[in-house]
């Protein structure tokens, strides 16, 4: 009876740990993790493990007059794998899945430098328990479309200055994203003229076909004006992106 308590309120329960048997990871593409749960010190009824990608976006709220910016965590997808197995105390057991991301995840490493939060987490669906979770980063670059849209706008003028993750979906004229944030880079120019843009933030929607590319062009005195394209995700060179670019950006 008092292991049966001890179980029940997550005292000597089952571990959870995820392995990703894959270093770098691409939107839009499939992955292996490896997922190790060891048993406690009592025997518990295992229903399901949880996955969900995760990521950290910056928020906005109102409160009466005042903006209140913030960050919170957003699930990106989420996937239930049934078990309905019960594990003994000190027992091992494992399990391999293959996961695909979201066209659309964020890329968390840019250039070598980490420049967003992703990350895989794991836990455990316990009868009558609580799980013991895991949390593994992921590292995420951009696809080779992305890449060549940003090396273009870099050989351009631009600088790039602050990649965020930003809460909220955004729509271009033939695409719309589907996850609840987005990731935006935001640019700066070398050299700024009198009526020339102060910033330019690019935002990326990847449908697995097509590149949804919206960059928000900030004018001096004549404020933030909206130009959106989409590029065919075979187009994979600064040779093949730069017309569409061009066309945006004259």
């Amino acid at each position: 009876m008092l292991k049966k308590l001890l179980a029940s309120v997550g005292i000597g329960k089952a571990k959870v740990d995820a392995i990703l048997l894959s270093n770098q990871l691409t939107a839009g593409s499939s992955f292996d993790i490896e997922v190790v749960i060891t048993g406690g010190d009592v025997e518990q009824e295992l229903n399901a493990i949880e996955l969900a990608i995760m990521a950290q976006a910056k928020a906005e709220s109102s409160i009466g007059e005042d903006d209140i910016k913030y960050n919170k965590n957003v699930v990106l997808q989420h996937w239930n794998q049934p078990l309905n197995i019960t594990i003994k105390p000190g027992e091992t057991v494992t399990h391999q899945f293959t996961l695909t991301l979201h066209p659309e995840t964020p890329a968390t490493q840019l250039f070598g430098q980490s420049v967003s939060k992703v990350w895989l987490q794991t836990g455990l669906d316990i009868k009558s328990g609580i799980d013991g979770s895991d949390k593994d980063s992921l590292s995420i670059v951009p696809s080779a479309t992305q890449l060549a849209v940003l090396d273009v706008i870099s050989q351009s003028g631009y600088r790039l200055f602050k990649v965020d993750i930003e809460a909220g979906r955004v729509r271009g004229s033939n695409f719309s994203s589907q996850l609840p944030c987005y990731q935006e880079y935001e640019f700066k120019p070398e050299s700024r003229s009198f009526f020339g843009a102060k910033e330019l933030e690019v935002t990326f929607v990847d449908n697995g076909d097509q590149t949804g590319v919206l960059i928000e062009i900030d004018r001096a005195f004549v404020g933030d004006g909206y130009r959106s394209i989409s590029i065919p995700n075979h187009c994979q060179t600064e040779a093949a992106v730069r017309p569409y670019i061009e066309q945006v950006l004259a």
